[in-house]
């Protein structure tokens, strides 16, 4: 009979070790509760720990400051203006900002530079693309 169907004599002589590896794969990978989701679960509540620990300190600082501004009142002051540019009615106020305007295409810097009666025209081959000296 073992001759006759190969694939049962495979089955009967290896029969626990096919339930051992299927056992495993359902509780390792397929299972609600298998090892996979829990390695999963267990880095997600990783990452809100840390989430939990980033909140628990920004709370700490605005309970510091929340306290500053209750204690003294020039810090009321000291915050309009800071962010909010509130000034008195005797001051001016100057917004100096580090940042670079955005660059301009090289064509609009070029017609912006020139003078419009010493301007070429923009389908000449000069005015796409300056030659530099």
């Amino acid at each position: 009979m073992a001759r006759s169907n190969p694939v049962f004599s495979f089955l009967n002589h290896n029969k626990y070790w096919i339930v051992v590896i299927i056992g495993v794969l359902i509780v390792g990978v397929l299972d609600e509760n298998s090892f996979y989701k829990r390695l999963k679960n267990n880095m997600q509540i990783a990452n809100l720990k840390e989430q939990i620990s980033q909140y628990d300190q920004q709370y700490e600082k605005d309970e510091a400051q929340l306290r500053e501004l209750r204690r003294n009142p020039k810090a009321i002051t000291k915050i309009a203006r800071e962010r909010y540019f509130m000034k008195a009615d005797d001051e001016d106020i100057f917004v100096l900002s580090t940042e670079l305007p955005a660059a301009e295409p090289m064509e609009e810097i070029s017609a912006q530079t020139t003078d419009n009666s010493q301007q070429t025209p923009t389908n000449t081959p000069q005015a796409q693309h300056p030659q530099q000296p």
